[in-house]
């Protein structure tokens, strides 16, 4: 699957005090209504308890300029990666870091196990976005896909298209 192009997301929750965020290339959108996207989660991570318990997670899409984000919340002491990141935290609970190029706040509404990992779907309480590049992932590595959006994509309207 390393063939395959990826955007690039850090993936928050809180329980019991305790914030924690990971890196991640395994989500996707699932549904429009109601508002439904999914994260895989290998079982043996810190986060997956975590997730289970707060029932809640936020995906945080990350901008091209934050290559470094990305690789600091991929490995590392987890109880450092916040530190000098600046977050509020959403409508779930869960940490929205500042500055990502979107966000999508979700309570859990489904955990599906998938051998060594859980698909945890989330109904999406809150979402944002701002202008700018997305971080692409390929082959083992980050990348620039040369995708520059300014300004939101008109709607099609499939009635009158």
């Amino acid at each position: 699957m390393r063939r395959f192009p990826t955007g690039v997301a850090i993936v928050t929750t809180a329980h019991n005090g305790r914030i924690h965020g990971f890196t991640v290339n395994a989500l996707a959108s699932v549904s429009v209504e109601p508002p439904t996207v999914l994260i895989c989660v290998n079982h043996i991570a810190t986060a997956h308890p975590l997730i289970a318990s707060s029932q809640h997670f936020c995906v945080n899409i990350l901008a091209l300029e934050q290559r470094a984000l990305a690789e600091r919340f991929a490995g590392g002491e987890p109880r450092s990666r916040f530190d000098g990141v600046a977050y509020r935290i959403g409508p779930s609970g869960s940490p929205i870091l500042e500055g990502t190029l979107a966000h999508v706040d979700c309570v859990l509404a489904e955990e599906l196990s998938a051998s060594t990992h859980t698909i945890f779907l989330g109904t999406v309480l809150d979402a944002g976005r701002r202008d700018g590049a997305p971080l692409g992932y390929f082959d083992r590595s980050y990348h620039d896909f040369h995708v520059r959006v300014t300004t939101a994509p008109p709607r099609v309207d499939a009635e009158n298209a």
